[in-house]
């Protein structure tokens, strides 16, 4: 049994006239009078009474088929009206995984924004560290990805798209007490010999400085890591330690205690959204128009 089975049936229950209601499905007659005949074969009972040419008649079998009837065809709509509802972005989920640099970037506020204009749209966020994100990436798990370029490199480009978001600038951050505190910049000789505790593997921050040091022919005294700038900046204080932040990432963190100095040349970085080639969905494109 079929939809037009069921529509047709609602159409007759309503009509009570086989070839009224044939013109109004737009069939002719005789292909109406088989559909009924099928049904009631299959359903092995009577759903009409013909006795009445004029007006058919209803049987009780019929009365509980064209409530079923109707439920059926009306689920069916609900179920097209919601998938259209995906397809108009009215309904949908967006799995989001990003380094931990949301709110620094102004992105939470969009990301608010774009919920509040797509109420239906979920999001699902996963702040990972960069070698977790990548993996991610790689496996298809996430619909989208936001990351620092030193990180998006590392991914296939005919893969893998990618779009810059926001611009940042790589600095030395050190205690205000700190004797390279005094310069308008830093150069890479005056951290020869300096201690340097840093963010962890997979932060971009790290692989910028170590490429930094492998540039300037000499290796970084490295003492710790840790994945949370608030402890970057305890383990500076008032002390010949010296870490490398990216300006906007760190400014919410810092205190009169302790000031940034830019590279004596200047060292620039991407924020990025990427996404596997080929499969952005209308949501995750609309959602990228309110971070761009």
């Amino acid at each position: 049994m079929t939809l037009d089975d069921f529509y047709s049936f609602i159409v007759l229950y309503q009509i009570r006239n086989i070839s009224d209601a044939a013109v109004e499905l737009n069939i002719t007659q005789s292909a109406l009078s088989k559909r009924l005949r099928n049904m009631q074969d299959e359903l092995k009972t009577s759903l009409i009474s013909t006795r009445n040419k004029r007006q058919l008649t209803i049987t009780e079998s019929g009365e509980v088929f064209f409530r079923y009837a109707q439920t059926i065809t009306s689920q069916y709509q609900l179920m097209q009206t919601e998938l259209q509802d995906y397809k108009t972005l009215q309904r949908g989920t967006l799995h989001i995984g990003s380094v931990p640099v949301m709110s620094q970037y102004g992105l939470t506020r969009k990301m608010s924004q774009f919920m509040h204009d797509f109420p239906q749209i979920n999001i699902r966020l996963e702040e990972l560290e960069g070698a977790d994100l990548l993996k991610q990436l790689q496996n298809q798990a996430l619909d989208l990805g936001i990351l620092r370029d030193v990180q998006s490199q590392q991914l296939s480009k005919s893969q893998f798209e990618a779009v810059n978001l926001d611009t940042d600038e790589l600095r030395v951050v050190l205690a205000a007490d700190h004797p390279l505190a005094q310069q308008a910049a830093v150069s890479m000789t005056d951290l020869h010999g300096v201690e340097v505790v840093s963010l962890s593997t997979g932060s971009g921050v790290y692989e910028k400085m170590g490429a930094l040091y492998q540039t300037a022919g000499f290796t970084p005294n490295i003492r710790f890591t840790t994945p949370h700038i608030e402890t970057l900046l305890g383990m500076i204080a008032h002390t010949q330690r010296v870490t490398f932040l990216f300006a906007k990432a760190a400014q919410p963190f810092l205190t009169p205690d302790y000031v940034t100095r830019p590279f004596s040349q200047p060292l620039i970085s991407h924020l990025q959204l990427v996404y596997p080639r080929g499969t952005l969905s209308q949501a995750a494109r609309r959602f990228m128009r309110y971070l761009e």
